[in-house]
């Protein structure tokens, strides 16, 4: 059986719709489809009777009689389509993503301070990606209620984020741990960019390192985020970028989030 709690059922009833004997959209025959070939159960067995014989009721007796992985494949799935078709919200469908990687047996991937003072400059065996963060954040101090949302995002989806506030960086050179960090310790490396940012000197390091990096590496680790229409120098001006006007905190993470995931 798997180990979701009574917590992580109601909030996965809460993004799939369930409190209505549905599962989503699903018709009988279509969500009978879905778990054959996500599963490979029949759902419709009498192993899964369970109360009114709804689909909701018999998702219910799927994930309290099956084992974590094979709950943690589909509600990957589920947690998918409902992001493609029904509109979620993105608080939903982070906490619902965090569930379903708790049950894969996957670790957060946020590291300790320690571990990170350890790992520095070295593969780091939690992303898994050969980066001691999955994604760095830099902006400058006025943008913070904004991006501290992201990153505390970020931070409950497992991801491995670096943000100055969950760092331990008391007695280290902000200059060389800085350069590291954004030249070559992050796969990506989401730059919120506004007048503000181009003033700012220490906002300009971690600029010029994460584009350096860019150029060594020859890829798409720079993710601009504009607050305004202020130009990145360095970056050219074809790179694709997002508007804050455009996104929510929220959706910004997991726009992040699936980034990492493809």
């Amino acid at each position: 059986m798997s180990s979701l709690s009574h917590s992580d059922k109601r909030k996965l009833e809460k993004l799939f719709g369930m409190a209505s004997g549905y599962v989503l959209d699903f018709s009988n025959r279509t969500f009978s489809d879905f778990m054959q070939d996500g599963a490979g159960v029949d759902i419709y067995d009498s192993k899964y009777e369970y109360a009114s014989g709804s689909k909701a009721n018999r998702f219910r007796a799927f994930w309290t009689q099956e084992p974590d992985d094979l709950v943690s494949k589909v509600l990957g799935d589920l947690i998918e389509l409902a992001e493609e078709n029904s509109s979620p919200d993105m608080k939903d469908v982070l906490a619902a993503r965090k569930i379903s990687l708790r049950l894969k047996g996957e670790k957060t991937l946020e590291l300790s301070a320690e571990n990170r003072h350890s790992t520095a400059g070295s593969a780091s065996p939690e992303t898994g990606t050969g980066f001691l963060y999955d994604v760095s954040l830099s902006f400058a101090g006025e943008q913070r209620d904004y991006v501290s949302r992201v990153a505390n995002y970020l931070k409950e989806s497992g991801v491995s984020v670096f943000y100055d506030e969950f760092e331990d960086l008391w007695g280290k050179d902000l200059a060389v741990e800085l350069e590291k960090v954004y030249s070559s310790d992050s796969q990506y490396i989401v730059i919120f960019v506004s007048q503000d940012y181009i003033n700012k000197s220490w906002t300009n390091h971690e600029r010029q390192s994460a584009l350096a990096g860019r150029i060594s590496r020859r890829d798409d680790s720079v993710l601009p985020v504009h607050f305004d229409s202020t130009k990145l120098p360095g970056l050219p001006s074809t790179v694709a970028y997002l508007n804050i006007n455009d996104v929510t905190p929220e959706d910004l993470a997991l726009r992040i989030v699936k980034k990492l995931r493809h």
